[in-house]
């Protein structure tokens, strides 16, 4: 009787094969990882979105603001934040859960908070980007408490910028609940001009330097690797969606004046 086995020369030919297929599949397997994530975090979204809505209709069409002045002694600042504005509405895990200023070292969001495709890498890389805030963001690692994987934009009493292409106008349509002396402004629903593309929560980041001194809370081109090669974001009329590389590139232009002008076509809510 013969018995026949595999040459080395066949032996290597099905490793081959085998490694080229592992190549190839690898990568697809990563990306459909990638894309259930990008999906759970668009989810979360999505429900910020119906939050904004709901706290607009019990707050006469106010804008949630990122922050709030002190009701109370000892308030928790997890519940003067924007994400504590919208518990009620969403019931997710609010970070930290200790009152006043005692925080863990390190401490990372939970829940609807939690973004599962970001990472410290992913982030400093969009910002890091050469038309984002290169090293800007350096000084404040490592955080004292990450509150959310999300930022929300702050308020602007008039817009910024000169209208040209190289300085878009921005106008953030954001709230801050103080007295207008310490710089308290509230921003409205129908002040709005395009709800649809006005972006008030997005991929990014809200959390505590190393100090704790200060709050830092990002939004814009700095989560624009959060998800491969975009990031997602939530509109003021509820809606919620991806947006590919830099958001604060697209731009959108309109006649003021007798003259062109531009402006940022997501972060520029008075202007249409």
């Amino acid at each position: 009787m013969k018995r026949r086995a595999f040459t080395l020369i066949e032996l290597l030919v099905v490793i081959a094969i085998i490694a080229i297929l592992a190549a190839i599949l690898f990568p697809v397997f990563s990306q459909a990882r990638e894309a259930a994530r990008k999906s759970s975090c668009l989810s979360n979204s999505k429900q910020f979105g119906t939050a904004i809505l709901m706290y607009a209709q019990d707050y006469d069409e106010a804008i949630v603001p990122w922050f709030k002045i002190r009701e109370y002694p000892g308030q928790p600042l997890n519940e003067r934040f924007w994400f504590g504005l919208l518990h009620p509405y969403i019931k997710s895990t609010l970070v930290p859960p200790d009152p006043g200023r005692t925080y863990t070292v390190g401490g990372q969001p939970a829940g609807l908070h939690r973004c599962p495709s970001w990472s410290q890498e992913r982030y400093m890389e969009g910002v890091n980007m050469p038309d984002c805030y290169p090293g800007e963001m350096d000084p404040y690692w490592p955080p004292t408490q990450v509150f959310a994987h999300y930022g929300i934009v702050f308020q602007m009493a008039s817009r910024i910028g000169s209208g040209t292409q190289q300085d878009p106008f921005f106008h953030f349509p954001g709230s801050l609940c103080y007295p207008p002396s310490m710089g308290g402004l509230t921003r409205y629903m129908p002040e709005i001009k395009r709800p649809a593309e006005t972006i008030l929560i997005g991929d990014g980041i809200t959390m505590l330097d190393k100090g704790p001194t200060y709050v830092v809370i990002s939004i814009g081109c700095e989560s624009a690797k959060i998800h491969q090669d975009g990031a997602n974001f939530t509109f003021l009329d509820g809606h919620a969606k991806n947006i590919k590389r830099n958001p604060e590139r697209y731009l959108q232009s309109t006649v003021e004046n007798g003259q062109t002008v531009w402006f940022s076509r997501y972060f520029c809510f008075s202007m249409e």
